[in-house]
């Protein structure tokens, strides 16, 4: 059971990242795991990088997509329109702000 398959696709509400496998969720403050978060971006309640912009999100993970085949474009590009609809990125982007 260490590494469950998650059944329906979700997606972390910070870097966009597909958790596929429970192991690879965030951490709550006592250990248990954060549904909404991944293992790279939260831990123990917090995230990892407190202060990353939505524009330092784009610049680590445009890194991340190119190493994995994507264009450096086509990775902006994505990032550009999903990361803003995340949850940690969103409440940054209300009318009221």
């Amino acid at each position: 059971m260490e590494h469950e398959r998650i059944q329906e696709q979700v997606f972390c509400q910070s870097c966009g990242m597909p958790i596929q496998d429970a192991s690879l969720l965030g951490t709550d403050r006592d250990g248990s795991k954060n549904s909404e978060y991944c293992m790279y971006c939260y831990e123990t309640g917090e995230f990892k990088q407190p202060d990353i912009s939505l524009q330092g999100m784009t610049d680590l993970c445009t890194g991340f997509m190119v190493q994995d085949g994507m264009t450096e474009d086509t990775a902006r590009q994505l990032l550009a329109e999903q990361l803003p609809r995340l949850k940690r990125w969103s409440a940054l982007q209300s009318p009221e702000a």
